[in-house]
């Protein structure tokens, strides 16, 4: 087994030693340490390899909570309380405690069966009515459903190369990113506009009353938002927040006729993914949600949209993850 761990003695002021198992974190140049007692005397090589696999849950989730601290000390907020960040933080940590110990085959499986949902979810929210059974036979078999349309079909099979870019790409934020999930995502449906920003104004969402980016200033107003993102994130604001804060501006903006939802989703799931959180997922069971969350930015309360938003991200990811981890780290 690789020593994740190492053994420090400490003497103290009798002249005993104790001894720890110790596994050192890091985060943005500071470091830290958690420890396990382990007794005056110190163990055999043998024997530390016992202790490393018999303490390894308690020693990483402990690190975990250890290392959110320190993160929850390094960003700043607008929004954010001190405990609401720390949630996000243990929440980014676990996830990668999965990854890290998680088989090769283990992810796989858990990220096919993550992308199924999600894409699932973020086509339902657009209104696409087929089932996540259906999804799931499109995507992995091939299996088309009989009684579907042509424009629901693709917008499904479309995103297996949406997500390949997405997860592939490795910049920062630009023009060319966004058009091309643009592009990606409309194939097949709108091709005479797909990876392009909209000529024309008048556009009208239904349940939206507020007016969008004029179509000459898209461009600039997109220039504006990625700068402010980028410099807030030099700012150590944290990086949810700003996520969130990114999505909805970049549908208030409204660049494109058509698929403006599913673009803004891969955008902000990129950002989380940039900075080692999970997905979050768009299931259509919760588009009210996700539509309310939206709409507390309509009423400048950016602070409730932040909350709902994380709440949708604590809610469907936490628990999940805590447990996925618990049971590799039991068996592991």
């Amino acid at each position: 087994m690789e020593k994740k761990y190492r053994i420090e003695g400490k003497e103290t002021s009798s002249g005993d030693v104790k001894y720890y198992l110790v596994k050192d974190i890091k985060f943005k140049g500071k470091k830290r340490k958690v420890t396990k007692y382990l007794g005056t005397e110190r163990p055999s090589d043998e024997r530390i390899e016992v202790l490393q696999r018999a303490y390894t849950m308690e020693i990483e989730l402990k690190a975990a909570q250890r290392k959110a601290v320190m993160a929850t000390e390094y960003y700043r907020s607008d929004y954010l309380s001190r405990s609401e960040i720390w949630r996000l933080e243990y929440l980014r940590q676990i996830y990668h405690i999965l990854q890290q110990y998680a088989s090769a085959d283990e992810i796989e499986f858990y990220e096919r069966d993550f992308d199924i949902n999600y894409i699932h979810g973020t086509t339902a929210i657009e209104g696409n009515t087929l089932t996540v059974q259906q999804a799931k036979d499109l995507l992995e078999h091939g299996i088309v459903p009989n009684d579907k349309e042509l424009r629901e079909i693709n917008e499904v099979q479309n995103f297996i190369k949406v997500l390949d870019y997405r997860k592939n790409y490795r910049g920062k934020i630009s023009h060319g990113f966004i058009l091309g999930l643009h592009s990606l995502i409309m194939d097949n449906i709108m091709p005479e506009s797909a990876g392009s920003y909209r000529k024309g104004d008048g556009i009208i969402v239904a349940g939206y009353d507020h007016q969008f980016t004029p179509a000459i200033e898209i461009e600039s107003e997109l220039d504006e938002i990625i700068d402010d993102y980028y410099t807030q994130m030099d700012k150590r604001i944290h990086p949810f927040e700003l996520a969130v804060l990114f999505h909805y501006r970049f549908e208030t903006i409204h660049p494109f006729t058509d698929g403006n939802g599913r673009v803004g989703r891969e955008i902000f799931n990129y950002m989380l993914t940039r900075e080692k959180y999970p997905e979050l997922l768009f299931p259509g069971f919760e588009r009210e949600a996700y539509i309310q969350a939206l709409r507390y930015g309509n009423d400048e309360k950016n602070g409730e949209m932040i909350r709902a938003f994380m709440g949708l991200m604590i809610m469907q990811r936490l628990f999940v993850l805590i447990r996925n981890v618990i049971g590799l780290l039991k068996h592991g």
